[in-house]
């Protein structure tokens, strides 16, 4: 398996989970989200906004409208197909999950990277491993063969599709994806303003295969830097060799810059509206998306409190 830490702090692009089969850290119970030129407005053009602005966990609106954050649906349905894992006399133990514990201060479950001098100050470019999720149990089964086997895996992937079946997902859904699909952020007037000047305050740190058009959404780290910290390496992320004094004095210049020149702010307006904009025009289908999906987070987290 190829590992490479995901640095994008941008929120522009879906970020989309696996297909039909229920592989572990995918998302699977799915409709497709209206395309963003359809247009179901509410009747008389009001909207309830379900999530508070706040800046600094970069809340969107359409986090009240993404499927069950990944590892809590891992957890959930691994627990529920325990008794035909036994069943089948298939020993495969689970990766444990808590709901109730504090999420990565890089990334919010919305899969959406967070990213200022705190942050950059405590971890760099690196990506925190989720505490919620147990490292013993990952790097367990990170190392486990016991799916190697076809015959084995059929009837694991098949006793999680009765699982997920059970707690009122489906498994024929295909897809599933995080945030709305908009992306008139990235040709708003004033993020490009604003990226110009951080290029600008970029440019002390000598970066040489820094793009010319780079932003804080594409460019950074660069492939010299990933070579230099060792973020490129192929390894699972918690073998990602140590953060380094060079990556925290540029993440912090980075952090700085994005605040110094006005992106942060422009960046986070920009997306904010834009996603106001789709869910205006398309709020009866999110509705009825939010309900089923709150409804299968309140069977997985009743599994959990049940069973875990």
């Amino acid at each position: 398996m190829k590992y490479r830490l995901p640095v994008d702090a941008g929120r522009g692009l879906l970020v989309t989970a696996c297909i039909v089969l229920l592989l572990p850290g995918c998302s699977i119970f799915s409709d497709e989200l209206p395309a963003s030129g359809a247009r179901s407005s509410a009747g008389d053009g009001q909207i309830q906004i379900l999530v508070e602005k706040n800046k600094a966990s970069w809340a969107l609106p359409s986090d009240a409208y993404n499927p069950p954050y990944f590892a809590m649906e891992d957890y959930a349905i691994d627990l529920q197909a325990t008794p035909c894992l036994e069943a089948a006399g298939i020993d495969f133990r689970m990766v444990r999950f808590d709901p109730n514990g504090p999420g990565p201060k890089t990334m919010n479950d919305s899969q959406h990277r967070i990213f200022n001098r705190d942050v950059a100050a405590e971890f760099g470019y690196h990506l925190q491993l989720d505490p919620r999720v147990s490292m013993e149990d990952r790097i367990r089964n990170d190392a486990d063969s016991t799916l190697d086997d076809p015959d084995t895996w059929e009837t694991w992937n098949n006793c999680r599709q009765d699982a997920l079946r059970e707690l009122g997902g489906d498994p024929t859904q295909e897809v599933y994806s995080f945030g709305f699909p908009v992306d008139s952020a990235d040709r708003d007037p004033a993020v490009h303003e604003a990226e110009e000047k951080w290029r600008q305050c970029m440019a002390p740190l000598g970066i040489a295969d820094l793009p010319s058009d780079a932003t804080p959404t594409n460019g950074l780290p660069t492939d010299s830097q990933y070579e230099q910290w060792g973020l490129n390496q192929d390894v699972a992320p918690w073998e990602i060799p140590p953060l380094g004094q060079d990556e925290i004095k540029a993440a912090i210049h980075d952090a700085e810059c994005r605040d110094s020149s006005g992106w942060t702010d422009a960046r986070y307006e920009a997306e904010w509206n834009a996603e106001i904009d789709y869910l205006t025009r398309n709020y009866r289908e999110l509705e009825a998306k939010r309900v089923k999906y709150d409804a299968l987070k309140e069977a997985y987290l009743k599994v959990i409190r049940e069973r875990g």
